[in-house]
């Protein structure tokens, strides 16, 4: 009996071994990542970003006044992701064309994704974002998204990260800190991108 055991756990490790070849290694730059494609991003000569969508994000720990400040700076957070993101898949320099607006052409992949979470921090946390607070305990954004071939639809990453940082902090802290989390995750997407190319 534990001979066929460890025989059914050999085989085990080796079908996971073989489908773990099937697609590429997670880069492991965001906090949750999931990779459904063996081909590196390279067989693509452009990546569109589209912005990322603020529909049914959840506002954790924000008083009356610290909801109204997050839904005017909604368009600067989501301006900011967007930009960070396009400027700094430029500057790699890997894909000929980085659109941010506009219809793919040629062998394309889509970046998407929504904002899930804006964090208000709870008690110390929210003014001293950057000391040695747990991350649900800082003023944090959270996001999720995906990398899609525009010509098939078909899903080639997922990811969804939480980005929490002490820029901008003090009573402003929302107004100043979000808006740089958001300028700080688009450049940590692109790098999530480039080591998939």
């Amino acid at each position: 009996m534990k001979n066929v055991s460890l025989l059914a756990f050999f085989l085990l490790c080796g079908a996971l071994t073989v489908f773990a070849r099937d697609t590429l290694p997670t880069p492991e730059i965001l906090g949750k990542e999931s990779i459904f494609t063996a081909q590196r991003l390279g067989a693509y000569d452009t990546i569109v970003v589209r912005a990322f969508s603020t529909d049914g994000a959840e506002l954790a720990n924000l008083d009356d006044e610290e909801k109204k400040i997050v839904e005017e700076i909604k368009p600067t957070i989501v301006k900011n992701l967007k930009e960070s993101l396009v400027k700094n898949l430029k500057k790699e320099g890997k894909f000929r064309n980085v659109l941010a607006k506009g219809e793919p052409k040629g062998k394309a992949v889509i970046v998407e994704g929504k904002f899930t979470r804006f964090n208000g921090g709870i008690g110390a946390a929210k003014f001293f974002p950057g000391w040695m607070a747990p991350k649900s305990g800082k003023t944090n954004i959270s996001v999720t998204g995906r990398l899609v071939d525009a010509k098939t639809g078909k899903e080639l990453a997922t990811f969804s990260d939480t980005r929490s940082g002490g820029e901008g902090g003090g009573l402003g802290r929302i107004r100043g800190v979000m808006p740089v989390q958001a300028t700080d995750e688009g450049e940590e997407i692109a790098n999530f991108i480039r080591k998939l190319y």
